[in-house]
This record gives C-alpha cells, structure tokens and sequence, in this order.
C-alpha cells in the first residue's frame, strides 16, 4: 500500500510538472487595444476628484496604445480603473485570453508597464480572485519612463479598507484571477500610462 501511495504521489507530480511545461512562459492578459471609454473600462471617482482614462497612441510599449490615466485625487477621494470579468462594465471584459483558458500553476507571478514621471506618488495594483476578494501591491511612481513592474502572486495582500459585501473574504487568493483595477493613492494630480498586463513565472 505505501509503494502505491508513492507511486500515486509521483505520478500527480509527473502530471503537474507536463502541464506547467506546456504553458507558454509568459501570458498577454491586456494590452488595451480597440475601444477605451465608460463601455470597456471599468472606472469612477469620488465625488469631488477628478478622472479621465483615455487611449493614447504616443507613449506605448505593446501594441498601437496604451492606457492613460489623468486624475486628480482628493485628501478624502478615491478612484478605481479596472479591467477584466464579473465588473459592473460589461464591455470591460477585454482580456486577450478569458481567466478559465489560463493554466495558472504554471505562473506565480503578473507584470505590467507603467510609464512613470518619479512623482512620488503611489498607485495600487489590485486583483480580484475567483471569490470576489480584493487583493493588493503597492507600485511607488520613484522612476521615470517605462519600467516593468512584476508583481509576484505572494507578494499581494488582502485589502482590509474595503471588500465586496459578495466576496468570501478568506484571505486566501483562489485563482482564477477575474480582473485588476489601478487605484492612485496618494492626494494630487497626475498622468500615468500602463500597458502590458501579462502573466509570467519568476525565480523565487
């Protein structure tokens, strides 16, 4: 019985190890081609702040644009950018492969592009699992110019200011991962461009 065990162990091993071998190493979620507006884009702003998120042709990294952010943040204000499935936007559904096509064991890891100005300011990078729970990295706005930012699937934390009333608030991130969304954090005013949302597998 125990050298079956073994066997059986081995084997799912085997198994797991031929499927994560066949993913491609890396996974283009967004790169925000075609329309960007209310309809494909999931986006607000507290009253009294202001935002605009727009397509823009000039500064890219992937494709013929990428997305552009022009906001105004109030010392009480908040704001949402998002992109991906089960949003309010119907039309923001726009990944370049759907979360149930995606072999997620085989990526520990999603990166983006951001164009930064070295404002000092800071932009939350979220993702929303299978539960509807909101995780969290924190991108600085310390460099200038495009920098890939990865973002391991460890390193993201579940936001405890706000979650869905919906969501299962286990504070385990269950994949499929069904859409992000930008949050600048810090009061001001600013640009920020992104593109280039894809997963891939890093060294840990």
């Amino acid at each position: 019985m125990k050298g079956r065990n073994i066997f059986l162990i081995i084997s799912l091993l085997i198994i797991g190890l031929i499927g994560c071998s066949k993913a491609p190493k890396k996974v283009m979620i967004d790169s925000f081609e075609g329309q960007i507006d209310k309809e494909t884009v999931d986006y607000g702003a507290a009253e009294g702040s202001l935002l605009k998120v727009e397509a823009d042709a000039s500064i890219k990294m992937c494709g013929a644009q990428s997305l552009k952010i022009d906001y105004e943040l109030k010392p009480s204000g908040y704001m949402w950018i998002a992109r991906g499935y089960n949003l309010d936007v119907k039309g923001a559904a726009k990944w370049e492969v759907p979360p149930q096509d995606i072999k997620w064991r085989a990526y520990n890891a999603i990166s983006l592009q951001m164009y930064g100005s070295n404002s000092g300011g800071v932009v939350a990078f979220d993702i929303k699992d299978k539960g509807g729970e909101i995780w969290r990295y924190i991108i600085d706005d310390d460099f200038t110019g495009w920098k890939e930012i990865i973002c391991p699937f460890k390193d993201f934390f579940p936001r405890k200011d706000w979650q869905p009333d919906s969501a299962a608030k286990n504070e385990t991130l269950d994949f499929p991962v069904m859409s992000f969304q930008f949050e600048p954090r810090l009061p001001g005013k600013g640009v920020y461009y992104f593109d280039c949302v894809k997963l891939l597998r890093v060294k840990k």
